[in-house]
């Protein structure tokens, strides 16, 4: 397939930047931003068919004047992450509120078209040049933006490809974001919900948080990760499956019939059927353990519950742990999901407020895994599929793949 070929690069500033008060100049970070500063940003393409032989400069201009609105909500998408070093060999890392801006990138390939991409059985590896901002982690945002948007016209179509540094937001705000400018350039300058910028802390925190974190051999040991999953991607395929409402149903029903209970959901139902099928690809020995890695929201976990705008990461790694041979064996799916429930019920008030101060003593960082845990992505809670910039909703939806362990993105298609 044809190259990417970029036609333009443009940085663009929110308007009024103002964050609750203007002279707030940064944004502390919480153990929930923090741990994800090694790993990648976070990207999003949505690819559109032309539904008319619409005028592409206005509609790239169009785009961009749109975003510059949304960014009014948003303004800490135009800033760069401050990492500062201690004394004492630990560093701190906050939000610094210099509005230096969002990247805009205007590319084209010739002869591609939206099927090009969406038809195939495997992912095409053209794909990967639709994302602006590759390779580069999020601890990079001191220097790179943390916001970056490549449009990309095809033939007969265009997609838009948001890089978002995770450090600054969770997949409950990316989505608010994308599904706010949606609305923006549809004309609705109102938003569902104003974001909250101010971030969690139990009173007795200390900020902004000090931790210990390699920044001397950080670029050498993330590099080499980048060239083992340059060497992998050669190997490694990705491949987008569609289930039916009734095959979720009966996934639903046997779940819950062979771990005698009506309390595993339709979601955990299915989350296990992939980790089954994942697991008995890979013929393992029964013995060996696997691993199920799923993000679970905390905002409405808390006595009280968070600000539903509450901007900034609010999610905690849940793992599920089981030899390979009880989750392939007959009743393996019920006894999975039944896990998954119990592990997720786990997640109150209380543990997550002792998960939250034992990263203070103990930090840990979102990387990789080995090769037998699955890691489950996105939520079908979140509004995928209805954004729609004023030329219809899209027509596919696809996330850049997470690094040299598998991945799954769930979504939620309305037909």
């Amino acid at each position: 397939m044809n190259s990417v070929q970029v036609l333009s690069t443009t940085i663009i500033h929110a308007p009024n930047h103002n964050i609750y008060g203007s002279k707030v100049r940064t944004i502390d970070l919480t153990p929930w931003d923090l741990q994800y500063l090694p790993f990648g940003y976070s990207q999003i393409g949505l690819l559109y068919h032309h539904t008319s032989q619409l005028d592409t400069k206005c509609q790239i201009q169009h785009l961009k004047q749109s975003l510059t609105y949304a960014l009014e909500f948003f303004p800490p998408f135009t800033d760069r992450l401050n990492i500062t070093e201690h004394e004492d060999n630990t560093i701190s890392c906050s939000i610094n509120c210099n509005n230096q801006g969002a990247l805009f990138v205007h590319a084209a390939t010739e002869n591609i078209s939206v099927d090009n991409i969406l038809q195939p059985t495997y992912l095409p590896s053209i794909f990967y040049s639709f994302f602006p901002l590759n390779k580069f982690k999020n601890y990079h945002g001191s220097a790179q933006p943390l916001l970056a948007v490549q449009v990309t016209e095809l033939a007969d179509g265009i997609v838009i490809a948001c890089s978002i540094n995770h450090v600054v937001v969770d997949g409950t705000l990316v989505w608010h974001f994308i599904n706010s400018w949606a609305k923006i350039s549809k004309g609705n300058f109102e938003i569902s919900k104003v974001p909250s910028f101010e971030r969690w802390f139990p009173n007795s925190i200390q900020r902004p948080i000090r931790f210990h974190f390699p920044l001397e051999s950080r670029d050498s040991l993330f590099n080499d990760q980048n060239d083992v999953e340059e060497k992998l991607h050669v190997s490694k395929s990705e491949r987008f499956f569609h289930l039916s409402k009734e095959n979720i149903a009966k996934l639903k029903s046997k779940a819950n019939l062979e771990a005698g209970t009506k309390n595993i959901s339709s979601l955990q139902a299915v989350f296990t059927h992939v980790w089954r099928s994942v697991t008995r690809s890979k013929n393992l020995d029964p013995q060996t353990e696997v691993s199920f890695v799923m993000d679970i929201g905390v905002r409405p976990r808390f006595i009280p519950p968070l600000q539903k705008d509450y901007f900034g990461n609010a999610v905690i790694k849940c793992v599920v742990t089981i030899k390979a041979g009880e989750l392939l064996e007959d009743g393996g799916l019920g006894r999975g999901a039944w896990e998954i429930n119990k592990k997720i019920a786990l997640h109150n008030d209380d543990m997550l407020k002792n998960q939250y101060e034992k990263w203070l003593i103990t930090p840990s960082f979102v990387f990789t895994r080995d090769d037998n845990s699955l890691v489950i992505g996105s939520s079908p809670r979140f509004d995928v599929y209805g954004n729609d910039f004023g030329w219809g909703k899209p027509v596919g939806v696809r996330i850049k793949e997470m690094g040299r362990f598998l991945c799954v993105q769930v979504f939620k298609k309305v037909v």
